[in-house]
């Protein structure tokens, strides 16, 4: 799902958020890297986030926007208005474009980088089940040169929007619980609620948000003074 010129929404009068297209792609994984060194996906490798974000692009339920300055990509979202069918639809269709593309991290690290290719593949989002009619965000990130300019919060602001458009009355992500103080700020002061908290793996907690849809300001109320 793209974002036309109707539903774009400025920063400031040099950065605004636009949908993504494949010509984003190198762009999107390069700040995806920076932005998660030493994260899940980014075990994988840039090859695997390439086919990855080119399906949130590419498939109907699919969400990928891009916050650029002039030409330049500085930051971006993505997710799905249909976690389960998303992720199910992309493994049945492009499962050998996924093998190959992790096939050099895992000849380099089979059992670790095995078990995360497979759980990446199995991946449907933890959707809250009280919430049948909720789209995923599944990933943001900004640019070193992006920071401190309220990128994340006008990118989350469109996904929102977006998703709304397209039938969805509520998100919800996941992070990190522990040690992640200012991404889990971040969430609670871009409208979203902590839901609950999971193990994920061994003492591995995530927190779950949720934001309630129906509460969203008109673009044309949104504030750009944001700092995040």
């Amino acid at each position: 799902m793209l974002v036309d010129d109707h539903h774009r929404s400025r920063i400031d009068s040099g950065v605004r958020a636009v949908g993504a297209t494949p010509s984003h792609l190198n762009a999107i994984v390069e700040i995806h890297l920076q932005a998660f060194a030493g994260f899940f996906l980014e075990s994988l490798g840039p090859s695997f986030l390439k086919e990855l974000y080119r399906g949130f692009i590419s498939e109907p339920s699919g969400v990928c926007l891009v916050a650029v300055d002039g030409k330049t990509v500085v930051g971006f979202v993505a997710g799905t208005t249909q976690p389960e069918r998303f992720f199910r639809r992309l493994l049945r269709r492009r499962w050998h474009v996924f093998l190959l593309a992790g096939t050099a991290s895992l000849a380099r690290h089979p059992l670790r980088v095995g078990s995360k290719f497979l759980s990446a593949l199995r991946y449907r989002g933890e959707k809250p089940v009280d919430m049948p009619n909720a789209a995923l965000l599944s990933s943001i990130g900004v640019s070193r040169s992006g920071k401190g300019q309220g990128i994340g919060k006008i990118l989350v602001a469109a996904f929102c929007r977006e998703a709304r458009n397209s039938g969805a009355s509520t998100v919800f992500l996941t992070t990190d619980r522990d040690n992640n103080d200012a991404v889990n700020e971040f969430y609670l002061s871009s409208g979203f609620t902590l839901h609950s908290a999971f193990l994920k793996e061994r003492s591995k907690w995530m927190n779950l948000y949720v934001r309630n849809l129906s509460d969203m300001q008109p673009a044309s109320q949104l504030s750009s003074s944001s700092n995040t």
